[in-house]
């Protein structure tokens, strides 16, 4: 059985923290974050690089762009 944790239940939590236990909060949670843009970055990357691979992509000036986009 899971329970259900809100955002604001786990801030109050926090709140209740002394201020060094809430400095090491936000240095972990920092570097998750930094990690999990870090993941999102690559996968993107790496679907960018299929993508051309594939011939999925095509290169022109913004006109050419924009010539498409009217047709």
């Amino acid at each position: 059985m899971s329970t259900a944790v809100t955002v604001n239940k786990v801030l109050e939590e926090i709140d209740q923290l002394d201020i060094d236990d809430r400095n090491y909060i936000h240095q972990i949670l920092s570097c998750r974050l930094i990690d999990a843009e870090r993941s999102r970055i690559a996968k993107r990357a790496r679907e960018a690089e299929e993508n051309y691979s594939l011939g999925h992509v095509r290169s022109g000036s913004v006109r050419d762009l924009l010539s498409e986009l009217n047709d």
